[in-house]
């Protein structure tokens, strides 16, 4: 059967559902057919998964306590069982066995000549791999309102202060646009992530006799530090916009301060918000680039506030050589709404995160469900065919070697009792991994639903 599904959304798997065929009856490999070999039964097709050791190989530490009455169990593969079986090799060893034995010399001497080796099944079984993804912190960007502990993310705000910012768009000065849209953009930043506000040509004037010092003013005037309200407005409260803009040098700084906070589980981003282009004969593209490709891996983001035309395709070159995007916004409207619309991103990404994650989850678990079923199976069918043979043996003897009823039926009775519960056991194995399946599908699925509409609702309320 296939995986019993929850309800839920998203894009969905494909799931192979299996349909067990049941045991048949076969024709005695002891009859006169005028055939020499019997056909392969579908145990021998289907031969167990996951055992990842070959059939010699498998040694069992234990024998699961359902099978520890039964006879060589441990040894393997009778002289003539598995593929090695062949009617006409084992007739003449029949033969040989003393017609006087009692039941318990003629059954160990059957299963020396035709058990079969069970050791990968039961091994599979018992070893079986029940877990089902890993789920990741978050989606990429900024990933959630509260950083996990051995996480680290560091967000650098680099401000535009030339002289240009000065002017007027649509909703007020450009400047004190920018510096509210940062300050709320910096205090919804997630519990734990650091911030870091770089403004630069802040000093001296757009004047050409000033452009040396304006080209020089670049400073960290938050530093790399938890967010806090009061000192994040007093270090915007200290600049005015005066000068030249020196781009590329403000992410020369940003890849000095980011120098060690590097590593897998480090996340630099940097959102460089500028009404121009670069005017101090710095190459931005390059410097975007280092920043990207550096040991600290930043993504640059650029926000161009009013640029015309030229000034956005520049600064586009800019963010796509640092990894990251561009946007262009012409008022305070489309400022907030830029910054607003990380968040709508954000919530979006939790959405899609979680989906993916989701049907990963029913993907694997699918898989791993038939899977013990396919285990179960062949040990089943293996269990069927080597009660066959040993069957079949004993009718031969019996009939053509007249061996004791009594003992015969005796043998009989334990050939039975073996495979029952051989079946038995791969039946209760299958049921329990599937269910321990599908509890741990439906812990992750629970868990990413949960924390999707935790993040969502906290992004929603922190509007």
């Amino acid at each position: 059967m296939g995986l019993p599904k929850l309800k839920h959304w998203g894009t969905g798997w494909l799931i192979a559902v299996l349909v067990f065929s049941s045991g048949c009856s076969l024709p005695s490999p002891f009859a006169d057919t005028g055939k020499k070999e019997v056909s392969p039964s579908k145990a021998e097709e289907s031969k167990p998964e996951d055992s990842g050791k070959s059939e010699s190989s498998v040694q069992l530490e234990q024998i699961p306590s359902a099978l520890k009455d039964l006879q060589h169990i441990r040894e393997g593969a009778g002289r003539y069982g598995g593929d090695a079986y062949d009617l006409n090799k084992i007739r003449p060893e029949l033969k040989k066995i003393p017609k006087y034995v009692n039941a318990d010399e003629l059954h160990k001497r059957l299963l020396n000549l035709m058990a079969e080796d069970y050791r990968p099944s039961i091994h599979a079984l018992e070893t079986f791999d029940t877990s089902i993804i890993d789920v990741a912190d978050g989606p990429g960007g900024i990933r959630a309102l509260k950083v996990p502990e051995s996480q680290e993310v560091n967000i650098m705000i680099l401000l535009d202060s030339s002289g240009s910012m000065a002017d007027k768009v649509k909703g007020g000065v450009k400047m004190d646009l920018a510096k509210k849209a940062v300050k709320e953009f910096a205090s919804n930043m997630p519990e734990g992530a650091n911030v870091s506000l770089v403004v630069y040509g802040h000093k001296g004037s757009n004047a050409g006799a000033d452009k040396k010092v304006s080209c020089e003013s670049i400073e960290e005037i938050y530093p790399l530090a938890a967010y806090d309200g009061k000192t994040f407005q007093g270090s915007l409260d200290k600049f005015q916009p005066t000068g030249w803009t020196p781009l590329a040098g403000s992410m020369k700084l940003a890849q000095e301060k980011l120098a060690s906070h590097t590593g897998s589980n480090v996340q630099n981003i940097v959102y460089v918000v500028s009404d121009g282009v670069e005017t101090c004969d710095g190459d931005p593209v390059k410097a975007a680039e280092e920043l990207n490709e550096s040991n600290m891996k930043a993504v640059v983001n650029i926000i161009g506030f009013d640029v015309d035309n030229e000034g956005q395709k520049a600064l586009k070159e800019v963010a796509d050589a640092g990894g990251g995007t561009y946007k262009t916004v012409g008022s305070k409207v489309g400022l907030q709404e830029y910054f607003e619309g990380e968040y709508d991103r954000l919530y979006d990404q939790w959405g899609k995160w979680a989906r993916d994650h989701y049907d990963k989850a029913q993907y694997v678990a699918s898989i791993k469900y038939d899977r013990a079923g396919n285990l179960k199976q062949a040990l089943y069918e293996q269990a069927e065919k080597e009660k066959h043979h040993l069957y079949a043996a004993t009718e031969y003897l019996k009939e053509k070697h007249d061996f004791d009823y009594d003992v015969i039926s005796e043998v009989q009775s334990r050939i039975y009792e073996r495979r029952d519960t051989l079946q038995s056991y791969s039946i209760d194995q299958r049921d329990a991994l599937q269910v321990e399946v599908i509890e741990k599908r439906d812990q992750i699925q629970n868990k990413v639903t949960n924390k999707r509409d935790t993040e969502q609702n906290e992004l929603s309320n922190s509007r």
